[in-house]
Protein backbone atom coordinates (compact mmCIF):
# COMPACT_ATOMS: atom_id res chain seq x y z
CA UNK A 1 0.00 0.00 0.00
CA UNK A 2 2.80 2.55 0.96
CA UNK A 3 4.92 1.60 -2.27
CA UNK A 4 1.56 1.96 -4.12
CA UNK A 5 0.72 5.93 -2.66
CA UNK A 6 4.30 6.58 -2.77
CA UNK A 7 4.47 6.02 -6.53
CA UNK A 8 1.26 7.96 -7.30
CA UNK A 9 2.73 11.00 -5.52
CA UNK A 10 6.15 11.42 -6.90
CA UNK A 11 4.43 11.18 -10.00
CA UNK A 12 1.58 13.51 -9.49
CA UNK A 13 2.22 15.78 -6.63
CA UNK A 14 3.52 19.25 -6.11
CA UNK A 15 7.44 20.08 -4.80
CA UNK A 16 6.87 19.71 -1.32
CA UNK A 17 5.16 16.50 -1.75
CA UNK A 18 7.87 14.90 -3.71
CA UNK A 19 10.53 16.25 -1.21
CA UNK A 20 8.85 15.03 1.71
CA UNK A 21 8.15 11.73 0.01
CA UNK A 22 11.31 10.95 -1.24
CA UNK A 23 13.50 12.51 2.24
CA UNK A 24 11.39 11.70 5.10
CA UNK A 25 9.29 8.56 4.06
CA UNK A 26 11.81 6.66 1.59
CA UNK A 27 14.49 8.29 3.28
CA UNK A 28 16.84 8.25 -0.54
CA UNK A 29 17.09 11.44 -1.89
CA UNK A 30 20.32 12.44 -3.91
CA UNK A 31 21.57 16.18 -3.70
CA UNK A 32 20.78 16.96 -7.12
CA UNK A 33 17.23 15.87 -6.84
CA UNK A 34 17.23 17.86 -3.51
CA UNK A 35 18.55 21.53 -4.71
CA UNK A 36 16.33 20.86 -7.57
CA UNK A 37 13.23 20.68 -5.39
CA UNK A 38 14.01 23.01 -2.63
CA UNK A 39 14.09 25.54 -5.92
CA UNK A 40 10.74 24.44 -7.11
CA UNK A 41 9.47 24.65 -3.25
CA UNK A 42 10.99 28.25 -2.53
CA UNK A 43 8.69 29.32 -5.90
CA UNK A 44 5.80 28.39 -3.84
CA UNK A 45 3.21 31.07 -3.44
CA UNK A 46 3.12 30.21 0.25
CA UNK A 47 6.41 30.28 1.02
CA UNK A 48 7.04 33.60 -1.16
CA UNK A 49 4.45 34.76 0.60
CA UNK A 50 6.09 34.59 4.05
CA UNK A 51 9.16 35.44 2.63
CA UNK A 52 7.42 38.90 1.52
CA UNK A 53 5.99 39.37 5.35
CA UNK A 54 9.62 39.19 6.76
CA UNK A 55 11.27 42.44 7.90
CA UNK A 56 15.55 42.42 7.42
CA UNK A 57 15.98 40.47 10.54
CA UNK A 58 13.60 37.55 9.66
CA UNK A 59 10.80 38.78 12.13
CA UNK A 60 6.90 38.94 11.08
CA UNK A 61 5.63 42.62 12.57
CA UNK A 62 2.01 41.11 13.22
CA UNK A 63 1.47 39.12 16.67
CA UNK A 64 3.38 35.42 16.77
CA UNK A 65 0.38 33.52 17.24
CA UNK A 66 -1.13 35.54 14.62
CA UNK A 67 -2.45 33.26 11.75
CA UNK A 68 -0.04 34.94 9.52
CA UNK A 69 2.67 35.47 12.39
CA UNK A 70 6.10 33.59 13.57
CA UNK A 71 4.35 30.69 14.70
CA UNK A 72 2.14 30.11 11.28
CA UNK A 73 5.03 30.68 9.32
CA UNK A 74 7.81 28.79 10.31
CA UNK A 75 5.11 25.46 10.72
CA UNK A 76 4.02 26.27 6.74
CA UNK A 77 7.66 26.07 6.00
CA UNK A 78 8.20 23.29 7.83
CA UNK A 79 5.64 21.43 6.52
CA UNK A 80 6.14 22.58 2.82
CA UNK A 81 9.89 21.20 3.60
CA UNK A 82 11.99 23.77 4.67
CA UNK A 83 14.34 23.17 8.22
CA UNK A 84 15.72 25.47 10.23
CA UNK A 85 19.29 25.29 8.19
CA UNK A 86 17.02 27.35 5.25
CA UNK A 87 17.96 31.38 5.73
CA UNK A 88 14.73 32.08 5.84
CA UNK A 89 13.39 29.73 8.96
CA UNK A 90 17.27 30.23 10.64
CA UNK A 91 16.59 34.28 10.76
CA UNK A 92 12.99 33.80 12.13
CA UNK A 93 14.15 31.23 14.52
CA UNK A 94 17.18 33.44 15.82
CA UNK A 95 14.66 36.53 16.18
CA UNK A 96 12.67 34.42 18.10
CA UNK A 97 15.13 33.07 20.48
CA UNK A 98 16.54 36.51 21.09
CA UNK A 99 13.35 37.74 21.94
CA UNK A 100 12.85 35.58 25.06
CA UNK A 101 11.27 38.19 27.10
CA UNK A 102 9.32 40.04 24.49
CA UNK A 103 8.44 37.49 22.03
CA UNK A 104 4.44 37.86 22.76
CA UNK A 105 3.64 40.92 23.37
CA UNK A 106 0.29 40.53 21.14
CA UNK A 107 -3.31 39.13 21.88
CA UNK A 108 -1.80 36.05 23.56
CA UNK A 109 0.47 37.71 26.28
CA UNK A 110 -1.59 37.86 29.34
CA UNK A 111 -3.79 34.59 28.75
CA UNK A 112 -0.39 33.18 27.24
CA UNK A 113 1.64 33.66 30.94
CA UNK A 114 -1.59 32.30 32.70
CA UNK A 115 -2.21 28.94 30.99
CA UNK A 116 1.99 28.49 31.55
CA UNK A 117 1.80 29.44 34.93
CA UNK A 118 -1.32 27.02 35.65
CA UNK A 119 0.15 23.91 33.79
CA UNK A 120 -1.80 24.07 30.44
CA UNK A 121 0.67 25.72 28.33
CA UNK A 122 0.56 28.57 26.57
CA UNK A 123 3.24 30.88 25.41
CA UNK A 124 6.28 29.32 26.34
CA UNK A 125 5.34 26.05 25.18
CA UNK A 126 4.07 27.76 21.58
CA UNK A 127 7.40 29.22 21.33
CA UNK A 128 9.29 26.26 22.09
CA UNK A 129 6.90 24.12 19.77
CA UNK A 130 7.68 25.99 16.75
CA UNK A 131 11.28 25.24 17.17
CA UNK A 132 10.55 21.74 17.57
CA UNK A 133 8.50 22.22 13.70
CA UNK A 134 12.05 23.37 12.30
CA UNK A 135 13.80 20.29 13.83
CA UNK A 136 15.39 22.07 16.53
CA UNK A 137 15.32 20.64 20.32
CA UNK A 138 18.52 20.87 21.65
CA UNK A 139 17.95 24.07 23.59
CA UNK A 140 17.45 23.97 27.02
CA UNK A 141 13.75 26.18 27.06
CA UNK A 142 12.56 23.61 24.59
CA UNK A 143 13.81 20.40 26.60
CA UNK A 144 12.35 22.00 29.65
CA UNK A 145 8.74 22.49 27.47
CA UNK A 146 9.24 18.56 26.51
CA UNK A 147 9.71 17.63 30.11
CA UNK A 148 6.53 19.55 31.14
CA UNK A 149 4.63 18.08 28.42
CA UNK A 150 5.65 15.00 29.75
CA UNK A 151 3.96 15.37 33.60
CA UNK A 152 1.06 16.29 31.92
CA UNK A 153 0.43 13.24 30.17
CA UNK A 154 1.38 11.39 33.29
CA UNK A 155 -1.26 13.16 34.80
CA UNK A 156 -3.89 12.10 33.01
CA UNK A 157 -3.28 8.74 34.07
CA UNK A 158 -4.02 9.68 37.62
CA UNK A 159 -7.47 10.66 36.29
CA UNK A 160 -10.17 7.47 36.65
CA UNK A 161 -13.10 10.08 35.23
CA UNK A 162 -13.99 13.62 33.91
CA UNK A 163 -15.63 14.48 37.39
CA UNK A 164 -11.96 14.35 39.00
CA UNK A 165 -10.62 17.20 37.16
CA UNK A 166 -13.80 19.63 35.69
CA UNK A 167 -16.57 21.32 37.69
CA UNK A 168 -19.57 23.26 36.29
CA UNK A 169 -19.07 27.17 36.30
CA UNK A 170 -21.72 29.49 34.59
CA UNK A 171 -23.58 26.91 32.66
CA UNK A 172 -19.91 25.55 31.03
CA UNK A 173 -16.85 23.55 32.45
CA UNK A 174 -13.54 24.58 34.18
CA UNK A 175 -10.58 22.60 35.29
CA UNK A 176 -10.38 22.24 39.01
CA UNK A 177 -7.71 24.13 40.56
CA UNK A 178 -4.26 22.14 40.64
CA UNK A 179 -5.33 20.03 37.59
CA UNK A 180 -2.68 19.65 34.82
CA UNK A 181 -3.84 18.96 31.22
CA UNK A 182 -2.25 18.49 27.68
CA UNK A 183 -3.10 20.65 24.56
CA UNK A 184 -2.25 20.22 21.13
CA UNK A 185 1.08 21.37 21.57
CA UNK A 186 2.13 18.77 23.96
CA UNK A 187 1.40 16.06 21.50
CA UNK A 188 3.16 18.49 18.62
CA UNK A 189 6.27 19.06 21.03
CA UNK A 190 6.36 15.63 21.23
CA UNK A 191 5.97 14.36 17.56
CA UNK A 192 8.45 16.47 16.35
CA UNK A 193 11.55 15.80 18.95
CA UNK A 194 13.09 12.63 19.76
CA UNK A 195 15.20 13.22 22.91
CA UNK A 196 12.67 12.28 25.31
CA UNK A 197 12.44 8.83 23.49
CA UNK A 198 12.74 5.83 26.30
CA UNK A 199 10.95 2.61 26.68
CA UNK A 200 9.71 4.59 29.85
CA UNK A 201 8.51 7.45 28.28
CA UNK A 202 7.00 5.84 26.12
CA UNK A 203 4.49 3.34 28.24
CA UNK A 204 4.04 6.47 29.56
CA UNK A 205 2.36 7.98 26.97
CA UNK A 206 0.75 4.66 25.51
CA UNK A 207 -0.87 4.75 28.92
CA UNK A 208 -2.21 8.48 28.99
CA UNK A 209 -3.02 8.16 25.09
CA UNK A 210 -5.23 5.44 26.27
CA UNK A 211 -6.74 6.74 28.98
CA UNK A 212 -7.92 9.96 27.13
CA UNK A 213 -9.66 7.12 24.68
CA UNK A 214 -11.15 6.20 27.92
CA UNK A 215 -12.50 9.49 28.67
CA UNK A 216 -13.58 10.57 25.02
CA UNK A 217 -15.02 12.75 24.24
CA UNK A 218 -13.79 15.48 26.49
CA UNK A 219 -16.10 18.38 26.53
CA UNK A 220 -14.62 22.03 25.91
CA UNK A 221 -13.08 22.89 29.53
CA UNK A 222 -12.07 26.64 30.22
CA UNK A 223 -9.04 28.00 33.20
CA UNK A 224 -10.54 29.79 35.44
CA UNK A 225 -8.50 32.66 36.46
CA UNK A 226 -10.25 34.96 38.94
CA UNK A 227 -13.31 35.45 37.17
CA UNK A 228 -11.99 35.00 33.68
CA UNK A 229 -12.28 31.99 31.56
CA UNK A 230 -9.41 30.81 28.94
CA UNK A 231 -9.85 28.46 26.86
CA UNK A 232 -6.66 25.74 26.15
CA UNK A 233 -5.36 24.47 23.10
CA UNK A 234 -7.45 21.54 22.71
CA UNK A 235 -7.75 21.72 19.29
CA UNK A 236 -8.01 18.11 17.69
CA UNK A 237 -7.88 17.02 21.27
CA UNK A 238 -11.50 16.11 22.08
CA UNK A 239 -12.43 12.49 20.88
CA UNK A 240 -9.59 10.10 20.80
CA UNK A 241 -11.91 7.35 19.96
CA UNK A 242 -12.92 8.66 16.04
CA UNK A 243 -16.10 6.98 15.02
CA UNK A 244 -14.60 6.98 10.81
CA UNK A 245 -17.29 6.03 9.56
CA UNK A 246 -19.81 8.85 10.36
CA UNK A 247 -17.40 11.91 10.63
CA UNK A 248 -18.39 14.97 8.88
CA UNK A 249 -15.15 16.40 6.95
CA UNK A 250 -14.24 18.94 9.74
CA UNK A 251 -13.71 15.87 11.76
CA UNK A 252 -11.48 14.69 9.14
CA UNK A 253 -9.45 17.02 9.01
CA UNK A 254 -8.64 16.88 13.07
CA UNK A 255 -8.35 13.34 12.66
CA UNK A 256 -5.34 13.89 10.18
CA UNK A 257 -3.98 15.98 12.33
CA UNK A 258 -4.01 14.12 15.43
CA UNK A 259 -3.31 10.68 14.43
CA UNK A 260 0.03 11.98 12.32
CA UNK A 261 1.35 13.41 15.73
CA UNK A 262 0.10 10.43 17.57
CA UNK A 263 1.99 7.99 14.86
CA UNK A 264 5.12 10.39 15.01
CA UNK A 265 4.93 10.00 18.55
CA UNK A 266 4.85 6.15 18.32
CA UNK A 267 1.83 4.78 20.70
CA UNK A 268 -0.57 3.93 17.82
CA UNK A 269 0.67 0.33 16.59
CA UNK A 270 0.11 -0.01 20.86
CA UNK A 271 -3.17 0.77 21.17
CA UNK A 272 -6.28 -1.27 20.12
CA UNK A 273 -8.72 1.45 19.14
CA UNK A 274 -5.95 3.32 17.07
CA UNK A 275 -4.55 0.46 15.24
CA UNK A 276 -8.47 -0.11 14.56
CA UNK A 277 -8.53 3.05 13.09
CA UNK A 278 -5.60 3.11 10.81
CA UNK A 279 -7.16 -0.57 9.69
CA UNK A 280 -10.13 1.70 8.59
CA UNK A 281 -7.62 4.00 6.72
CA UNK A 282 -6.43 1.01 4.94
CA UNK A 283 -9.67 -0.19 3.85
CA UNK A 284 -10.65 3.15 2.32
CA UNK A 285 -7.13 3.43 0.29
CA UNK A 286 -7.67 -0.06 -0.83
CA UNK A 287 -11.03 0.30 -2.41
CA UNK A 288 -9.22 3.13 -4.15
CA UNK A 289 -6.02 1.56 -5.73
CA UNK A 290 -4.31 2.80 -3.02
CA UNK A 291 -5.30 6.63 -3.02
CA UNK A 292 -7.42 8.34 -0.22
CA UNK A 293 -10.36 9.39 -2.77
CA UNK A 294 -13.10 10.16 -0.77
CA UNK A 295 -14.68 13.45 -1.33
CA UNK A 296 -13.62 15.98 1.81
CA UNK A 297 -14.03 20.19 1.58
CA UNK A 298 -13.39 22.30 4.34
CA UNK A 299 -11.42 25.16 4.87
CA UNK A 300 -9.73 23.18 7.78
CA UNK A 301 -7.33 21.72 5.53
CA UNK A 302 -6.50 24.34 3.31
CA UNK A 303 -6.69 27.44 5.65
CA UNK A 304 -3.28 27.63 6.86
CA UNK A 305 -3.10 29.20 10.70
CA UNK A 306 -1.84 28.44 14.08
CA UNK A 307 -4.42 25.46 13.94
CA UNK A 308 -5.34 24.80 10.79
CA UNK A 309 -3.87 23.87 7.64
CA UNK A 310 -3.12 20.78 5.93
CA UNK A 311 -3.01 21.30 2.21
CA UNK A 312 0.58 20.97 0.35
CA UNK A 313 -1.32 21.44 -2.57
CA UNK A 314 -1.32 24.87 -4.48
CA UNK A 315 -5.59 24.28 -4.22
CA UNK A 316 -8.39 21.87 -4.13
CA UNK A 317 -9.95 23.33 -7.20
CA UNK A 318 -8.93 19.68 -8.70
CA UNK A 319 -9.75 16.39 -7.90
CA UNK A 320 -6.14 14.90 -8.06
CA UNK A 321 -4.77 17.93 -5.87
CA UNK A 322 -6.88 16.83 -2.75
CA UNK A 323 -6.08 13.39 -3.48
CA UNK A 324 -2.66 13.97 -3.60
CA UNK A 325 -2.61 16.12 -0.32
CA UNK A 326 -4.90 13.70 1.70
CA UNK A 327 -3.10 10.40 0.34
CA UNK A 328 0.00 12.17 1.52
CA UNK A 329 -1.28 12.74 5.13
CA UNK A 330 -2.21 9.22 5.08
CA UNK A 331 1.01 7.69 3.85
CA UNK A 332 2.44 9.69 6.68
CA UNK A 333 0.34 8.06 9.19
CA UNK A 334 1.32 4.30 8.03
CA UNK A 335 4.92 5.35 7.43
CA UNK A 336 4.91 6.29 11.35
CA UNK A 337 2.54 4.11 12.92
CA UNK A 338 4.25 0.80 11.41
CA UNK A 339 1.11 -0.70 11.68
CA UNK A 340 0.86 -3.53 9.03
Amino acid sequence: MKKKIENYLLENACPSIKYRVKKEVKNSISLSEEENLIKEIMRDDLVRDISLRQNKNGWIDLDFHHKKGVETSVRVLAQKGIDKKHIYQEKMLHELEKRENSFDDGGLFKVGKVLDDKGFGGSNLIRATIFAYAGEEEKDFIKTQIRKALIKFEYVLKVNSLEDIIKPYRNKYVFKAGVMWPSIYDLRILAYTYGWRSNENLNLLIGAVQKLINLSPIPNINVLHKSQLISPASFCMHSFNSELTTMKDKEWMMWFHRMELLSRIGVVKHIKELNEQVCYLLNLLDKSEGLFAKRLSHYYFNKWGTYTGLALEKDWKTQGRRICDLSFRSLLILHYSEVQ
